[in-house]
């Protein structure tokens, strides 16, 4: 196994389609961005592909991507011949076939994802969406949506040191002097890791397989979203940012950004809610379809 490259990536994007998945575990935001300090590794065959990082120092398996139940077998068999006997991220289908390989399967509710039919978050219609429906209507200041670029990119990061030095339990400090929105400055402080895998991203969209869209307000960046649209037809929705002193902002950000990229696909994939109580219950107000579920397996 080996350190993830283009190609690798490239090979795994051509077996989504094929590996009857929902979830964002193989996503290259995943796979290049969170995973990035926790050493990843992969090996990918013609109709499967293996991945292990690490936490802790301790090595982890992701539940093998696979294109078909047969495939599925051989990742694991192979991951067994390595001395490997314990996986994470398996989703339902694969969760079956593990039990019949002997293993104990768990449902890890905190890493299970929500999905979302897309005419719901892009049309907002009915009862259960009237909340929603009257946030985006009451938002009053002039805005504009569009397209983030490079020159964006100082005022995509103010905005991320105010998020920060709003959530990170104010461990964040402001450092006027020394220049806030740069980002080196940023690093000095504690900083919740999401923001360094956004900041890798919105270097390289292209790399990513993303796009990203800002909010505008009196010429400054209010607002930001990201996501890429899988090839298996899956619209994952990585990143949305925003400044609260603009009340209802964040059902705008999320319905202009849906309507802006997610009107073809299958399902929007919001990931998972960590089990963050406060995360949870806004995830749940979007009124979830369904949960593209993930299961932790060990030998028994």
């Amino acid at each position: 196994m080996h350190k993830p490259t283009t190609a690798d990536m490239q090979k795994i994007y051509e077996m989504l389609p094929r590996a009857n998945v929902i979830d964002t575990g193989w996503s290259k935001v995943t796979v290049l961005g969170w995973f990035r300090t926790h050493n990843p590794i992969v090996e990918v065959r013609d109709e499967y592909a293996l991945l292990r990082v690490e936490y802790d120092d301790k090595g982890i398996n992701i539940s093998p991507l696979a294109t078909s139940p047969e495939a599925y077998k051989a990742a694991v068999t192979e991951l067994e011949s390595m001395g490997f006997d314990s996986l994470r991220g398996a989703n339902a289908w694969q969760a079956e076939i593990l039990k019949e390989m002997g293993y104990e399967v768990t449902l890890d509710r905190n890493a299970s994802e929500y999905l979302y039919l897309p005419e719901d978050l892009i049309e907002l219609k009915g009862q259960k969406f009237h909340s929603k429906r009257n946030f985006i209507n009451r938002f009053d200041a002039e805005y504009t949506f569009r397209p983030y670029t490079s020159g964006d990119y100082d005022g995509l990061m103010k905005l991320l040191c105010m998020w920060s030095y709003r959530h990170i339990d104010n461990g964040v400090r402001f450092c006027e002097q020394e220049g806030w929105i740069k980002y080196k400055d940023l690093e000095k402080v504690e900083v919740d890791e999401e923001i360094l895998v956004l900041d890798g991203v919105v270097k390289d969209l292209k790399g990513y397989n993303c796009y990203a869209d800002v909010l505008v307000v009196n010429d400054e960046i209010v607002g930001f979203a990201a996501g890429e649209t899988m090839p298996n037809g899956i619209g994952a929705l990585y990143f949305e940012k925003a400044n609260i002193d603009y009340r209802g902002i964040y059902p705008l950000l999320d319905n202009l950004f849906c309507k802006a990229h997610f009107g073809e696909v299958k399902y929007i994939n919001k990931q998972e809610d960590m089990g963050i109580e406060g995360l949870r219950k806004s995830k749940l107000s979007y009124n979830p379809v369904a949960m593209a579920e993930r299961y932790t397996a060990v030998k028994k």
